[in-house]
Parts: C-alpha cells; structure tokens; sequence
C-alpha cells in the first residue's frame, strides 16, 4: 500500500529526515526507559496476584514490561493532540489475516534458519526450554480466558502501538515505505538489547521487527502486528 508520504516531497531534505528519525529513535528509547520502571513500579502488584493465583501470576511476570510502553504511548497520543493512532485499530481484512498467521510462522523459521550461523560469528542462541503457554491453557483451562485477554487485549497492543503505531508514525513525514520498515524494525530490536539480553536477541527481534513493521505498513492496521505478536506468545514457552 502506497501512503502520501511515498512521495517525493521537494521541501524533504536532510533535517526533516533526521528530525523524524531523532523522534522515532527518542520514543522508542523512552520505551526502553519506562520498561525499567515498569519492571520496578508493577512486579509489587504481580508478586501479590501470583502469591494468590500463582499459574496467572507467571503468566504476568511474562509481561512486566510492556505497561511502561503503554504509558508512553498513552503520553504521547495525549500530548500530541492532532494525532491518534487508535482509529487504526480495525477488523483485519484477508490479507491482514494472512499477515497474522504469517509473522509468528515466518519468524519462527527465520529463527530457525539465522540459529546455525551464529556460532560462525561468535554468538550462540539457546533453544527453548519449558512448555508453551498453549499447552499450559490446554493443562489449566481456569486460566485461558483471562491469559488471552492479557496477552491480545492488553499486553501486545501496548507494546504494539508504541512501536508499531508511535514510533513507526513517526518516521512517516520524511522516510518512503522501505526505509520505515526497516528502520522501525530494526528500532523494535534495538528495545530487546536492554531488555532481553543482548545482542543476539537483538538480531532476532529485529526479524519480528520488520514483518510486523511490513505488515502495518501494507495493512495500516494496527490489528495485525498486535494479534501477530500475541499469536507467537502463545508458542514461545515459559
């Protein structure tokens, strides 16, 4: 899909560029920064939901970082007062359809294929351990319903219209369609190298990164990339 901003503009020069990608890298930087004070604000309220749900409460620690994200978002929506991106929170169409089966199974292959060459390079990555959250739904079904509402409700649009609606957006003024997916991409993957230890969840984040990024950019649905993401929540186990 070809948005206005594809365009070549006259008036587009260095500086808007550098201006929307200064924006972009800053909001995507206060993410990270309110992540931390999320893991230190909210682990309080987690601590006594597990201590008397603990299955529930495991399932939250999982996603201890993402209402610093939504604060961000929610600060910046308000701050900006001319600009939302929740209207584009909207019932996805086929091809939105095919984009959310299509992220967590491309990623995970993707995974798969970038795995064997990192040890060429110095960097190992380990396999993933313990029991996925479907098969945990499936063993406890007391906790699917509210386990779902966490995780495509709540937790993944918080992460998602961060950096997938804000920080994206924000590129869109003086950066063709190319440029925004990859550098919102890459952006997503930079977050997990402070928050999911390093470098190498850097480079794979990133992955996820760019077909999330690609996927809105095509769809301008934010619907997507948030099912996407839960969706492979529900695979990646405990």
């Amino acid at each position: 899909m070809t948005t206005q901003s594809d365009v070549v503009k006259p008036d587009t020069g260095v500086r808007e560029m550098s201006r929307s990608v200064g924006s972009a890298v800053g909001l995507a930087a206060l993410g990270v920064i309110a992540a931390f004070v999320s893991i230190v604000a909210v682990n309080p309220l987690f601590a006594i939901i597990e201590a008397e749900w603990t299955l529930f409460g495991e399932l939250l620690d999982n996603y201890i970082i993402q209402p610093g994200f939504g604060l961000v978002a929610a600060c910046y929506i308000w701050w900006r007062d001319d600009y939302t991106p929740l209207d584009r929170i909207q019932t996805p169409s086929a091809e939105g359809v095919a984009w959310i089966g299509l992220i967590p199974v491309g990623y995970e292959v993707a995974v798969r294929a970038v795995t064997p060459v990192l040890p060429m390079i110095g960097l190992s990555h380990g396999a993933h351990s313990g029991m996925m959250k479907v098969d945990v739904f499936l063993d406890h079904p007391e906790i699917i319903v509210p386990g779902l509402v966490v995780m495509f409700v709540v937790m993944a649009p918080m992460e998602e219209i961060l950096y997938r609606g804000v920080v994206h957006d924000a590129l869109e003024p003086a950066i063709g369609s190319p440029g925004r997916v990859l550098v919102g991409g890459l952006l997503f993957g930079g977050m997990h190298l402070f928050l999911s230890g390093g470098i190498v969840s850097m480079l794979l984040t990133s992955i996820l990164g760019v077909l999330a990024a690609g996927a809105y950019e095509r769809t301008q649905n934010l619907t997507v990339p948030i099912m996407a993401h839960a969706s492979y929540w529900l695979i990646i186990p405990f």
